[in-house]
């Protein structure tokens, strides 16, 4: 090759070398790596035993004085919730049986507390299963009152997340219309039979479309059933259409902490190819502009504005363990963002390659008058309203019904050339545009344009829920900063959220003195919750009272107090020493539980333990002094194969193996033993004939780069009968399995002195019951029993 041909390619190599590792730098960068490191933590931070509930309470390591106090508060708390004695109680009530049924934690409503403060915690039963909900004002209006099944009245502070009008006045004509439209009678309502034919256009459906587009101002509509998994499956369907339609480009760009979903491809631990970074940022703009070559899309989850630019949203109380304290950004200033945001997109677009602004609203939707985030956020200057390509609407769009849609411009969604024939429609569902979440959301769209069967203008009910809501802000947090509370509230719209201005380390008990008032805030936690528009000025009223009383007497029984640095770091290295002792612990049992499976399934023939006893004793007398502390591994190496010669006579000749209970065994199963047993076999077969071996390979490998003495070559074969096994068990399990094992090994004959004591001697008869090679045994695990079934 000539230099100059030799020197392009060079330069191209090296080009693209530089270019590619610099940019899969920046995106790991940006990555999910940190949630994936959580996530990995998760499996070795283990709890443990527990402490006790004084030990609980004096974590932060507070003052006599101080902890006097939250004693007290505990007895106020049982008294109020019930202690450990009304556990007895849980026989008698459906709800705790019924969740255990579940896989849903939070129907359980069992978890308060962050996970730290467990043994906190108070039993649920007889107040997590529900026989009556109905408002309590005489109109129908008023706050939902909850009874459980213990007969307690409970006042359910708000709604779903979806439910924001009033019952009578919006919810309750629109399911009748509802109803109505999907009854089955005949010869009266045909169309209603559409719910259980396949996918279909009809007039229903072309109704929905039309309402969605002049809502959106879209032009195509993608339709989703979206149960049980909410409106993931919507945001998973947009962003899949989108790559598709912007020639299969490989990322999303997301802003760090947003929430879309839980469903695989979209939650922040399952989102491979997807891009993390800060919002309200010029850097994350130049960003899209520097990888617009990647990007398909940039989503935004527009309730960021609420919860605060980069800032999770409220997850409840697991993660509170100090303050909490959220300053949203300013409709203004949020504004302002999304629309340079969206001109960067349009500029791509326009002047490079496609990238989709995406508007998440299946949260933020129907919460306001201008009921979508593109008119809610106008340009503070132009008042424009925002002009994304895709919009995704979830359960709200139907009243509460299973249905999402995903509304975009042309171009946008699932537009490519069909002339490609592998390139297919990778969103497909049985019950996509389901007739019934389509006449439902038909429904609930007439009612907000004013041509449906509400009376009310539910635009003009939304307001006034919203400020009736800013009004309870203002006026509860006015009462907490009289009262000299370290507790607020804050809110956008009917979604309230709780901030905690003391650096407690208890701040999550807050949840259990709001239900001390008789206050149920949702189903799990003070994280976020709703209200509706049948909450009445009085219902506002008693719920400053509770709020504040509640807060008060937490205050005074020592809760609230801070958490000293010097505290905190104690407690954090208390806590490190605690864990790893914990997993110590969980490692050392698993090493023992693996020993005791190894014994039950194939350790029951009186020869195999007889021969495992005195190989033990073999190995422990003469084969690991002669290895570990003569340093004589030649002598110590042959005696290691005499008793394990011994040993494993047992396992061939007398076991009667069970195949299949074998693999309940972790590690050397009798298969992968005859493979080592030939591997020593061939290792001294070729150790003899070893000069003719090189002499034959000599003219191609130099021979001096692998002789090796005699105590080394042995050394080197007697671990290769072990680590074959290791290198497949830490592939397939890890690491430290793979250490757990080898550790398992090295301490059997240790553990066999003990296990198989009781066969130090044995009955001549047991060596003539030697196993039919050729037959196949079944073992039953719990009497011993062996049968011979073939």
């Amino acid at each position: 090759m000539e230099p100059t041909t030799l020197l392009i390619w060079a330069f191209i190599a090296l080009s693209l070398a530089i270019k590619f590792a610099w940019e899969k730098i920046e995106l790991f960068l940006h990555s999910n790596f940190k949630y994936r490191v959580i996530n990995y933590l998760a499996s070795y931070i283990y709890y443990g035993d527990d402490i006790g509930v004084k030990a609980s309470l004096q974590l932060d390591y507070p003052s006599p004085h101080i902890l006097e106090r939250r004693l007290e508060g505990q007895k106020y708390l049982e008294s109020k919730l019930g202690g450990s004695g009304s556990a007895k109680l849980t026989s008698k009530f459906r709800g705790p049986k019924l969740a255990s049924s579940l896989v849903d934690c939070r129907f359980a409503l069992a978890k308060v507390c962050m996970p730290l403060l467990r043994e906190l915690e108070f039993p649920n039963a007889g107040r997590n299963f529900v026989t009556d909900v109905c408002n309590n004002g005489s109109d129908g209006k008023g706050m939902l009152i909850v009874t459980t099944e213990d007969g307690v009245k409970r006042p359910f502070v708000g709604n779903d997340a979806v439910h924001t009008l009033g019952v009578k006045t919006f919810y309750e004509p629109v399911q009748n219309e509802i109803n109505r439209r999907m009854v089955l009678n005949g010869e009266g309502n045909k169309d209603s039979m559409l719910r259980f034919s396949p996918i279909s256009m009809n007039e229903e459906l072309d109704k929905n479309v039309s309402l969605i587009k002049k809502l959106s101002g879209m032009d195509k509509i993608r339709h989703n059933f979206n149960l049980p998994r909410k409106g993931s499956e919507a945001v998973d369907a947009a962003l899949k259409d989108i790559k598709a339609s912007c020639n299969h480009k490989p990322l999303i760009v997301r802003f760090k902490s947003a929430y879309h979903g839980h469903v695989s491809g979209i939650n922040v631990l399952d989102c491979d190819g997807h891009v993390f970074l800060p919002e309200c940022s010029q850097k994350s703009l130049d960003f899209i502009e520097r990888y617009h070559y990647r990007i398909a899309a940039v989503i935004v989850n527009p309730m960021q504005h609420f919860t605060g630019i980069n800032k999770p949203s409220p997850p409840g109380e697991k993660v509170t363990h100090s303050s909490r304290v959220r300053s949203a950004v300013s409709r203004e200033d949020y504004a302002r963002w999304l629309h340079s945001l969206q001109r960067k997109c349009n500029y791509c677009t326009k002047y490079l390659t496609k990238v989709a602004l995406v508007m998440d609203d299946i949260y933020f939707g129907f919460r306001t008058p201008e009921l979508l985030s593109s008119n809610y956020f106008t340009h503070p200057d132009t008042k424009a309203p925002l002009n994304p390509d895709v919009i995704i609407l979830g359960k709200a769009l139907a009243a509460g019904y299973p249905l999402s849609a995903v509304a975009g411009k042309e171009g946008w969604l699932n537009s490519y050339d069909k002339k490609f024939l592998l390139q297919v429609n990778k969103t497909v569902g049985t019950m996509a545009a389901w007739h019934g979440g389509i006449v439902a959301s038909n429904v609930f769209l007439e009612a907000f344009e004013g041509t449906g069967c509400v009376k009310i203008s539910a635009r003009d009910e939304l307001s006034l829920l919203m400020n009736n809501c800013n009004a309870f802000t203002v006026a509860l947090n006015t009462k907490f900063a009289a009262a000299e509370v370290p507790v607020r509230i804050r809110n956008f719209s009917n979604t309230f959220s709780i901030d905690y201005l003391s650096k407690s380390l208890y701040n999550s008990r807050f949840p259990q003195y709001l239900l001390a008032e008789g206050v149920f805030l949702g189903n799990y936690s003070t994280g976020k919750f709703n209200l509706s528009a049948d909450v009445s000025a009085e219902d506002f009223q008693l719920l400053e009272s509770k709020f504040v009383a509640a807060a008060s007497r937490m205050q005074h029984d020592g809760y609230f107090e801070p958490t000293t640095s010097s505290a905190k770091a104690k407690l954090f290295t208390t806590l490190a020493a605690r864990f790893a002792k914990n997993y110590l612990k969980l490692f050392c049992d698993q090493i023992m539980n693996d020993k005791h499976i190894d014994i039950e399934v194939s350790h029951n023939h009186p020869v195999n333990k007889f021969g495992h006893f005195w190989s033990s004793v073999g190995m422990i007398a003469f084969a690991y002094p002669l290895i570990f502390w003569h340093g004589e591994p030649v002598k110590g190496c042959c005696w290691f194969f005499i008793t394990h010669v011994i040993r494993q006579t047992g396992h061939f000749f007398y076991e009667h193996q069970d195949r299949d209970i074998e693999k309940l065994k972790f590690g050397h199963k009798d298969a992968s033993k005859k493979e080592a047993v030939a591997f020593l076999f061939g290792a001294a077969v070729f150790y003899k004939y070893r000069n003719e071996f090189w002499d034959s390979v000599a003219q191609y490998v130099d021979p001096t780069l692998f002789q090796l003495s005699l105590d080394q070559y042995v050394s080197t074969i007697a671990m290769f009968t072990i680590i074959p096994h290791f290198v497949e068990i830490v592939y397939q399990f890890g690491i430290l399995r793979g250490i757990s094992w080898a550790l398992k090994i090295l301490t059997d004959p240790f553990t066999d002195l003990l296990d198989f004591y009781t066969h130090i001697f044995i009955h001549p008869k047991w060596f003539l019951n030697m196993k039919d090679q050729r037959a196949r045994y079944r073992l039953d695990i719990e009497t011993k029993k062996v049968v011979k079934i073939e």
